[in-house]
């Protein structure tokens, strides 16, 4: 992938273009294969589970869980979105993949009750009050699944952490059912389940 990154830098200067071909580059893919991986055994706790992605980027992982869960497991999703606050994910994303819905929609103002599932794998681009924010209106007993890293060199990484612990901690969730890292080629990437 990051040849095929080299090869569009000396091409293009779209930055659309050059953020649709890294939304699929291999830290994103094997950042939600475990995702997928390890979070799969929870979602039997909800029969036709709603699932929301937030700041989804284009879609790939909703698709990806549709595709999975539909699949697999004996419980098939009853709803699965995913949102984003750039109104091009949604146009882009429909394009990419089709039978996931897209909204365009600001964390900060989103309705999270109705999910049994909420995912977001964009931590770092958040900051802190917004996550909390998000967790303040998830319903109880909802699953939660998120993401961070510690690539602090990135500039629009306004929230890294320096370990899963340091991350878990400032999620203040009830109940944590899983949390580990991920070794990838320029940080680790932080994953947290819980209640």
């Amino acid at each position: 992938m990051d040849n095929i990154l080299k090869v569009i830098d000396s091409v293009t200067t779209d930055k659309q273009v050059k953020s649709i071909i890294n939304s699929l580059n291999d830290n994103q893919e094997k950042s939600k294969n475990w995702l997928i991986e390890r979070s799969k055994e929870y979602f039997t706790f909800f029969n036709r589970p709603k699932v929301c992605v937030a700041a989804g980027w284009y879609g790939s992982l909703a698709y990806k869980l549709k595709d999975y869960i539909g699949d697999c497991l004996t419980r098939n999703i009853d709803e699965i979105i995913t949102f984003d606050k750039d109104p091009q994910c949604q146009v882009i994303g429909e394009k990419l993949y089709k039978g996931i819905t897209f909204i365009t929609a600001e964390i900060e103002h989103f309705n999270f009750i109705t999910y049994d599932i909420v995912i977001c794998t964009s931590c770092e681009h958040l900051e802190q009050e917004v996550i909390d924010g998000m967790l303040k209106r998830v319903k109880k007993g909802a699953l939660v699944i998120l993401q961070s890293n510690n690539y602090f060199s990135i500039k629009e990484h306004i929230n890294c952490h320096n370990s899963v612990e340091e991350f878990e901690k400032t999620l203040h969730l009830e109940k944590i059912l899983y949390k580990d890292s991920l070794k990838l080629e320029h940080c680790d990437r932080y994953m947290v389940i819980g209640l």
